[in-house]
Formats: structure tokens, sequence, C-alpha cells
């Protein structure tokens, strides 16, 4: 199996069309053909299905193609990583938590350091990543980590709702209201369950969901209330006019908060251009508690 092999099949699968696919690598059509058929031999197993002058993908085409493509991507960014990683400019970067405020922190750190280059993820199985960024509970710690805020966790609830005249919300007052709440697993979510079951109330969750921008939008339709935190979600949505018929109002209980780390990889070595991104986050996070 050979690397131009599964570039080709992904490229077919991509337009579901050999010519297409031809055209954009600059090759003949039998050459994605005979890559894909051989494909195919290796594998024993269909992968593309003919359909008149189109094709299609069989079951075993989309696993490889799920499979292919996070890989291929990979290979392709290699030179510029290597290119980077020589001049030492690379920062990898993980977003596990505040991720709304991460452009804007990446923007303003290369106004003043044009010559390095972010490679950002946001996925929790990641090991390859130098500093990350990632929310836990409070009585939680990390070693080799940067504590860059405890945040407060609010409610959020749509401009019309009875909550809007509450300046705190105690958690008796919301006891009948429906929720709008990320899946299990995060921090905010953790946290939630574990105070609303140490209070002895049952949520009526109405709404599931497994992005920030879904819950979002669900809250700003006014489909239910939502635990939001302070600062990484709210300081965002002031430049957002879509917005504006979100209210927030702190909580009368001190355990609604979490922490967010700056994580540094384990034995990593600490370069300028890594060293003067920890220090600016830490300041970009402080600045943003005195706003």
């Amino acid at each position: 199996m050979e690397i131009y092999q599964l570039r080709y099949f992904v490229y077919a699968a991509k337009y579901e069309n050999i010519t297409m696919a031809a055209q954009e690598l600059n090759v003949s059509q039998p050459s994605i053909s005979k890559a894909i058929q051989s494909l195919e031999r290796e594998l024993k197993t269909e992968l593309l299905r003919k359909n008149g002058r189109s094709c299609v993908l069989t079951r075993d085409g989309y696993l490889l193609q799920e499979r292919v493509v996070p890989l291929l991507e990979e290979i392709e960014r290699l030179p510029l990583e290597f290119h980077n990683r020589q001049k030492k400019k690379l920062i990898r970067l993980n977003v596990l938590t505040g991720g709304l405020l991460v452009p804007e922190l990446i923007r303003e750190f290369r106004e003043e350091n044009p010559d390095v280059f972010f490679q950002v993820l946001d996925r929790r199985e990641a090991t390859k990543w130098d500093v990350c960024i990632r929310s836990t509970l409070p009585q939680y710690v990390f070693s080799n980590a940067v504590k860059l805020m405890e945040e407060p966790l609010c409610l959020a609830f749509h401009k019309d709702s009875w909550l809007r005249n509450v300046e705190k919300v105690r958690l008796s007052d919301i006891r009948n209201e429906k929720f709008v709440m990320l899946r299990s697993g995060g921090s905010i979510r953790t946290i939630s369950d574990a105070i609303f079951e140490k209070e002895g109330i049952i949520p009526d969750i109405a709404f599931e969901c497994d992005t920030v921008n879904i819950l979002r939008r669900m809250v700003q339709e006014g489909l239910g209330i939502a635990i939001w935190p302070r600062y990484s979600w709210r300081d965002h949505l002031r430049s957002e006019t879509d917005f504006e018929n979100v209210c927030y109002r702190p909580i009368d209980n001190n355990e609604f908060k979490r922490s967010l780390y700056l994580i540094l990889q384990k034995d990593l070595k600490m370069t300028e251009e890594l060293t003067k991104f920890c220090k600016y986050t830490e300041a970009y996070f402080n600045s943003i508690k005195k706003e």
C-alpha cells in the first residue's frame, strides 16, 4: 500500500468521479483507476462502485476514507512543520476549553511575534502538542502547568425570562426550568451534575448538545437556560449583536466554578517563542478577569 495510491483514492472519493480526480491531481485517469484497483486487491474489498459516469463509495470505502484523510493531512503538513521546527517557531496548541477566546489570543500574540506558526488542535486524546488550555474541577491541580483563572459559572437565559429580574439565582428558583446542557464529560457538566445531585435537584434537561455554538444558539432562541462560564464565553458575546437577547446572572452557590490551566507537555524543551506565548497567555487571561 503506497501513499500515492491512498491519495488517488481520497481524491476519487472526494469528487466521486475519476475524471475530476485525475484533473485535480494532474495525472491520467488510468493511473487513478489502477491505484484504486491495487488497493482493492490488497484490502480484498470493493472501495468504489461505478454509477454511470461517476462512482460511489462502498461501506468499506467510507471506512477507508475516514481513516486515511487525517493521515494524509498530517503527511502534507510535515514539510511546513519541519520548516518551522527548524526555525524553532512552531507552537502546537491543544485547545480543550476557551476556544472562543483563542483566535483573539493568537492574533494579538502574532501582532508582536509574526514569525511564530501555530498548529491548533481540539482533541482530548491528542498527545502531540506543546501546550494545552483546558478546564477542570477546582479541586484538581495539574503539575507542570500555570493556572490561568478560576472561572465562576453563571446562569444564561433568554432576555424575556422572568429570571431577568433576579440579581442572583438560587437553585430553588430554577428547579422547574428547562435546561440546555452540554453532554457529559466536560468540566461544566460534571460540576453541574455533582451540585444538582448534592442539592437533591433533578434538572429538566430539554436538550443536550455536543458543541458550545449549538448550546449558545438554543439559549438565544429561548429553548432553555444553561450553565455558562462567566469569562470564556460571555466576553466573547459582547462583540456579537446576535446574542443581545441573552442575559446572565450569578448563581447563589460558590461551588459553581471551574479552573482553567495552561499545561506544558512533560519534558518539553522550552523555546524563546514558547516562553513568550506562555507569559502572554497568562497576561491575556488576567486582563479578561479585570474587564
